[in-house]
């Protein structure tokens, strides 16, 4: 049988009470990434349960078990997976093998850290449904999206769908904190598809392309000490003060340097986040005066086709230039160091058949003709398109507060989505 829109939407509406049960049960795990560690295993023993149940064939694994995968060069290094952290990953195999079409959806397990506990309107892992909006840590990064995409199938499973091509399901660990190595385990250990579709939260919007980002920390060192009967010493969080003005200074060049027709709309520009300053060195304790250095963290974003190259070519003349000549700067030492590793940017072409069916799908069964756009996040979608090599792009709810109290889902978009990603499965995989 081969359901149409109407089917999958009567289908939906009759489980809406269980989807939003099931979203609530999978938000209730604390899963989160707190790294080097992770808490993922509880949720994603539950999550491999559930698909064990609809008798596809599911494969737990952790990201280091998989052969050569920490000489590749996306490994990001010194993350811990002996905590049974473990991808879970689920073929639902399709009857004409592999030359149909095959489909894979995607999502991480791992949430953002709870802080700061400035929750109001729940408890992290208590969620509250409130005038249609779904609280709890990681309704929108991105529980409810992977419910949505669990539940497309569970329903097409209910409507004796048979596919021709394999359909994926797929949750992965450790993608918050520019992870990646669960998403990488993935695409190494084989579990690609012609067509990807990531759940991540895009407000709706069909995005086949995303940020990438630099992750770093510029370091001002200078000399520790208490000033004395009239000495002075230079202290390097008044040139921290400085250095913030020339990050502003810094967003508003690259902003003007790049341009990318996926991200022309206001709200897309090209940001610079600074999250964290701190003038402590590890495991040494820190007198009351004139620290001996101040860092800052920060990220700076990059459309698709920019490379680390030529980003740290222009960075580095940028903050050599500045701490050459600014008074301010001269007294110390900067040094940029990056951080993690650089989450690339990915897009797959907007007139790419993959594009276009989930455009055909989306309008079908919502009759809304979606936005298309670029978004405007990093995330793991560089990993799918060029080490997985499929077509891949993020479609995923309405939401806000992510990595904040009170983060919340549209709970009506995981009811559509549930119905897209079905129809899409259908067309695609049918």
């Amino acid at each position: 049988m081969k359901p149409d829109a109407e089917a999958i939407r009567k289908a939906v509406e009759a489980r809406q009470d269980e989807i939003l049960e099931w979203a609530k049960t999978l938000i209730r795990f604390p899963s989160e990434n707190r790294p080097p560690e992770g808490f993922e295993a509880e949720a994603q023993e539950f999550l491999a349960r559930e698909c064990t149940a609809l008798g596809w064939e599911t494969e737990r694994f952790a990201p280091n078990e998989v052969e050569g995968i920490q000489d590749h060069p996306s490994w990001l290094a010194d993350r811990n997976y002996g905590n049974n952290r473990r991808n879970i990953a689920a073929r639902w195999r399709g009857a004409g093998g592999r030359s149909e079409r095959s489909i894979l959806f995607s999502g991480h397990m791992d949430v953002a850290p709870f802080e700061p506990d400035h929750w109001k309107i729940c408890r992290p892992y208590e969620p509250v449904l409130r005038e249609g909006r779904l609280y709890g840590r990681g309704a929108a990064d991105l529980k409810g999206g992977m419910a949505a995409a669990f539940w497309a199938l569970k329903i097409l499973k209910s409507l004796d769908f048979e596919p021709r091509g394999d359909i994926l399901f797929e949750s992965v660990v450790d993608e918050e904190f520019a992870g990646g190595n669960g998403t990488l385990a993935g695409r190494l250990n084989g579990y690609n598809a012609d067509l990807c579709i990531l759940t991540e939260p895009t407000r709706m919007e069909i995005c086949p392309a995303c940020l990438g980002a630099f992750l770093g920390d510029l370091t001002l060192w200078g000399k520790a000490g208490m000033p004395y009967m009239g000495s002075s010493i230079p202290n390097p969080i008044f040139g921290v003060s400085r250095v913030i003005d020339y990050f502003k200074e810094w967003q508003e060049r690259w902003r003007e340097a790049n341009s990318h027709a996926l991200f022309a709309e206001a709200g897309k520009e090209l940001n610079v986040v600074l999250w964290c300053i701190d003038s402590k060195t590890p495991d040494e304790f820190t007198q009351m005066g004139t620290p001996l250095l101040t860092r800052i963290s920060w990220i700076v974003w990059c459309h698709p086709g920019m490379t680390e190259e030529a980003f740290y070519d222009e960075f580095r003349r940028f903050w050599s230039e500045k701490a050459g000549n600014d008074p301010d700067l001269i007294p110390f030492r900067l040094e940029l160091d990056p951080t993690y590793h650089f989450v690339k940017p990915w897009e797959t072409p907007t007139g790419h058949p993959a594009v276009q069916e989930t455009i055909e799908a989306y309008r079908r069964y919502s009759g809304i003709a979606p936005a298309v756009g670029g978004a405007a996040f990093s995330c793991d979608l560089g990993i799918y398109g060029e080490v997985g090599g499929m077509p891949s792009i993020i479609l995923g709810p309405r939401g806000d507060n992510l990595h904040a109290p009170d983060e919340w889902v549209l709970l009506e978009d995981i009811f559509t989505l549930t119905g897209i990603y079905a129809l899409l499965a259908v067309r695609w995989c049918g």
